[in-house]
């Protein structure tokens, strides 16, 4: 059983991860505006009919902008915990929910769905799993800092979306207010690169082949070529060979295919 991923999009304009296997999908955040996510779906050769779910990591607009009208307007239901439906329930008055409580796991179309919790600024924020056959991706893509509880949730994946925000010298010198300097570096902010790096040391140290995408980098704290080169570094000082990184672009596809996992690995071999 193959399964593929698709980064529609990924940052602080918004986020949307496609999960496929066979003719069903999953899509987990909705950050796009309907008539944007729309048109990213059919470049991904996907028509919304075949989603089975929505799955929200939390309630943030840029992680929730077009949920409620996309599930409403092709029946979608959506997937989260009580805290997040309660903080959208304005925005989801009409769809389909199916309330997934942190730590529970369900099965979507064929999809194991496993939840997990992550520090971040939200009601209550969450990380997922999800698997068809053997194959698994994990998701954490909003949090301030991690833990053994996200370890052990991301452990199962084949490949890892974690959050690369920012680059701690270009935060503070980023155009923001101070406020908003401080909530970024907080614990329950976002994830800053050499963070993130320690996280996938930390899962890498098992040996374990597996494929790691940094998400949710900052434009103004961050670029690709940083987030990659200091995580990179990281791994190298922790001795982690068989972990491929590459950072998500803000809006252009990329794509991650179960079948195609040791070839994309033996790239950084």
């Amino acid at each position: 059983m193959t399964l593929t991923v698709t980064s529609l999009a990924s940052g602080s304009s918004g986020n949307a991860l496609l999960v496929r296997s066979g003719d069903t999908a999953l899509l987990v955040d909705c950050g796009l505006p309907l008539r944007t996510i729309g048109r990213a779906l059919t470049r991904a050769d996907v028509n919304p009919a075949q989603l089975r779910a929505i799955l929200l990591t939390h309630e943030h607009g840029d992680h929730t902008l077009s949920a409620g009208p996309m599930a409403r307007r092709y029946g979608i239901p959506v997937v989260a915990n009580r805290p997040t439906l309660a903080a959208l329930a304005q925005d989801l008055e009409g769809a389909l929910v199916q309330e997934l409580a942190t730590g529970a796991a369900v099965t979507i179309a064929g999809f194991g769905v496993c939840s997990f919790p992550v520090p971040h600024d939200a009601a209550e924020p969450v990380g997922y799993t999800i698997s068809a056959g053997r194959w698994c991706v994990g998701v954490a893509t909003d949090l301030g800092h991690w833990n053994d509880t996200i370890v052990e949730g991301l452990t199962p994946a084949d490949l890892v979306v974690i959050e690369a925000n920012h680059d701690q010298e270009k935060l503070w010198r980023a155009p923001y207010v101070e406020a908003v300097k401080h909530r970024i570096y907080s614990p329950t902010g976002h994830l800053d690169n050499v963070a993130a790096g320690r996280l996938l040391a930390r899962l890498g140290s098992d040996g374990r082949r597996r494929s790691a995408w940094l998400a949710h980098l900052s434009q103004e704290a961050n670029s690709p070529q940083i987030a990659e080169q200091v995580v990179r570094g990281v791994l190298a000082l922790a001795g982690v060979r068989y972990l491929g990184v590459a950072a998500l672009p803000r809006r252009a596809p990329l794509h991650w295919s179960s079948d195609m996992h040791g070839e994309q690995l033996s790239l950084f071999d």
